[in-house]
């Protein structure tokens, strides 16, 4: 366990490159295939590039900077363009580019902080900020430890992504002229818990905010979900009743021992005879299927439309009782691969994000991290 690192401001650490940022319209750009970056993140690409190579990039304004919910600091590498929404900055010759992302992104930036409606970090402002300052050595160090469950998260994402898209390619592969009522293929789960009954004990919630957020169940105690929700016994399908022109199509895999409870907006769908997995899930992700969802939602309010069960049972899917047992278990095999992927990216991130403050601090050295990366790889 060390003693604790140094602190220093980030103008002590950092070039600033800000000055060669140039801000385009959306109307003069023209597109390419460079990076185009805004506060928080790529929003277009560019036929031009103004920087190249590994640098940071620091939101400079907008609401993200004190609600935390997508990072502040993050990396941006090969040839892009920065527009004056998010500072730019490199590493000097005792600093670490990717170790500054990690520990500006850690830091609590809320007292640099100007505006009351709209946040804005002043460059002036970032330059006063401190982080740990351990040796060149140490940073580059701490970097590749926790770069390395990063590089991973980033690979499961990549993963899952190509495995969405080969199983779109699979819907177009299996749709044809025969087709049936949804209601013919599928068992619908609806019996319901009050997950509130639960107290303290943890629960897997299959929440509309969890789903756009990973993907993935919020675990949660029972007690702090106010409200009845369906129970998920057995790995089924859900599918979204609300706003469905948004896509909400999610593979539940519940985990033995913690009770699984979905939004009601879902509808729980299960094989039905000579239906598997995969085939549902190509079913619900039918073309016709999904745009007949939209067109049938009902609501006063353009935020909260809704389909009926009824008439989401009632729209017609390709009959996948017919799928070949290969193409069945192609894509059954590929929604396992999405949701392993998924769930191994959540442990890692839990992982870095507590290793991340003990490296930062001092309290724990590279040695013992890159073991407990390892074991959990």
């Amino acid at each position: 366990m060390g003693d604790g690192f140094p602190r220093r401001p980030v103008s002590a650490l950092a070039v600033n490159l800000d000055g060669a940022r140039t801000p385009v319209r959306a109307r003069d750009r023209r597109p390419g295939p460079y990076p185009y970056y805004g506060a928080s993140g790529v929003i277009d690409h560019v036929d031009g590039y103004l920087f190249e190579g590994l640098h940071l990039l620091v939101a400079e304004d907008g609401e993200n900077l004190r609600s935390r919910k997508t990072p502040v600091a993050f990396l941006a590498d090969g040839r892009f363009w920065v527009n004056n929404h998010a500072h730019v900055l490199r590493g000097s010759d005792v600093a670490d580019t990717r170790f500054l992302a990690y520990a500006i992104e850690a830091a609590d930036i809320s007292g640099y902080l100007t505006g009351s409606t709209q946040p804005k970090l002043t460059q002036a402002a970032l330059n006063r900020i401190e982080v740990p300052a351990p040796s060149i050595e140490e940073q580059r160090a701490i970097a590749e430890v926790v770069g390395a469950l990063d590089d991973k998260i980033e690979s499961n994402r990549r993963r899952a992504d190509i495995a969405e898209s080969l199983l779109d390619v699979l819907v177009v592969a299996v749709a044809g002229p025969d087709v049936v009522p949804l209601r013919e293929l599928v068992q619908v789960d609806r019996a319901s818990c009050t997950p509130a009954s639960a107290g303290a004990t943890l629960v897997d919630h299959f929440s509309l905010p969890a789903f756009d957020a990973a993907r993935l169940p919020d675990r949660t105690a029972g007690g702090s979900i106010k409200s009845n929700k369906l129970v998920v016994d057995s790995e089924s399908v859900l599918v979204s009743r609300l706003n469905p022109g948004t896509n909400r199509t999610w593979f539940a895999v519940p985990e033995p021992g913690v009770l699984a409870a979905a939004s009601t907006e879902f509808m729980v769908l299960r094989p039905g005879s000579r239906v598997g997995l995969g085939g549902l899930w190509l079913a619900v992700r039918d073309e016709f299927f999904r745009s007949e969802l939209a067109r049938r939602a009902t609501g006063t309010s353009g935020s909260h439309q809704r389909v009926r069960p009824d008439d989401m049972l009632s729209i017609e899917v390709p009959d996948v009782r017919a799928l070949a047992a290969a193409q069945d278990a192609e894509a059954e095999g590929l929604l396992r691969l999405v949701h392993q992927a998924r769930t191994e990216s959540a442990t890692l991130a839990e992982l870095r994000d507590a290793l991340l403050p003990e490296l930062l601090s001092g309290r724990l050295r590279v040695p013992l991290a890159e073991d407990l990366v390892g074991a959990a790889r």
